[in-house]
């Protein structure tokens, strides 16, 4: 009786071990056999190696698992205004998690062995709890592969520009070469400067140009300090202004006497031209008067006893 109560207490005890480790198993495999859980479909551009089983996380706290993966998806299943998201996860979580319609969905890597995980994040609560069945589009993270090109792509305008900048400094290095050259024009401009220098020098310096000219003046002045001390003791400068006032005076009264000649003589030389034209008109009309006086032609309504006009003179025929 005693060997057959300790093989029955043997027998239960592995019975409930095996149910313990079962039910373990299947709390862990298939949480939704003890407690209600909800369903949502999240879509993806690329499953990108997520597996069934995956953890989905809220805010980085676990709440569920990758219950399977469809991809291709038909383009009538995708989402609108994102048909090249061709592969759709299926997660199961707890029914308590709240989820909110308007929420981040991303795909990234987590913990040291970088399991992909998918991450509900920033909820917004004012939109309302999300619906069992609810469809939404997740990001995800480029992977190793992918995050060269973009680079890439990102880099390309800098490199164009940095392309285009050596450029430049390679054509200002050319111009700069150019122009220090041996026969540049900056490297004449600086000799003609050295030149220029030189000749400064040369004319700046003692018993130069600028000295000898200083000289010269310094004996000019001195000429004309001696000159005007010599005045001043002679009294010569006053003898000359009085000499020159006088002749001033002198020069006054001639041209006055000159202007009063003119005066006087001007009319008489005004009826000698008058005199002159009537002369050289006679002698365009009637040039036979030089020879034969006598044959005067009068103009029509002029006899000869009228007396002739103003200033001309007496012809030997009585004109």
């Amino acid at each position: 009786m005693q060997i057959l109560r300790n093989e029955v207490r043997t027998g239960l005890l592995v019975i409930l071990t095996l149910g313990l480790v079962v039910s373990v198993v299947l709390y862990i495999s298939s949480p939704g056999l003890f407690r209600p859980q909800k369903m949502f479909f999240v879509y993806f551009d690329n499953a990108a190696g997520v597996k069934p089983g995956a953890a989905v996380m809220l805010a980085g706290r676990k709440i569920g698992t990758v219950a399977n993966i469809q991809s291709p998806v038909p383009l009538n299943d995708r989402p609108e205004h994102q048909l090249n998201y061709e592969a759709m996860v299926r997660v199961q979580v707890a029914q308590d998690s709240p989820i909110y319609k308007e929420t981040t969905v991303s795909m990234r890597s987590f913990g040291l062995l970088a399991e992909l995980v998918i991450d509900f994040t920033n909820g917004n609560p004012a939109s309302g709890l999300a619906e069992p069945n609810e469809k939404f589009v997740g990001t995800r993270a480029p992977d190793l592969g992918e995050v060269g090109p973009m680079i890439i792509q990102k880099l390309e305008p800098a490199l164009k520009q940095s392309e285009a900048t050596l450029r430049e400094l390679q054509k200002t290095s050319q111009n700069l070469t150019a122009l220090t050259a041996h026969d540049s024009v900056l490297t004449q401009t600086l000799k003609n400067f050295e030149g220029v220098g030189a000749n400064l020098k040369g004319i700046t310096e003692k018993g130069g140009g600028v000295d000898s000219a200083l000289t010269k003046f310094q004996d000019v002045l001195s000429t004309v300090k001696d000159v005007t001390g010599q005045l001043e003791k002679d009294n010569n400068l006053e003898k000359t202004l009085a000499n020159f006032r006088a002749a001033s005076a002198r020069l006054k009264i001639i041209l006055d006497s000159l202007d009063k000649t003119m005066n006087s003589a001007l009319p008489r030389f005004d009826l000698i031209v008058q005199d002159l034209n009537q002369l050289t008109d006679k002698l365009k009309r009637q040039p036979w008067r030089v020879v034969w006086p006598t044959t005067i032609k009068y103009p029509e309504g002029q006899q000869g006893g009228e007396a002739p006009p103003r200033g001309a003179r007496k012809g030997r025929s009585g004109e």
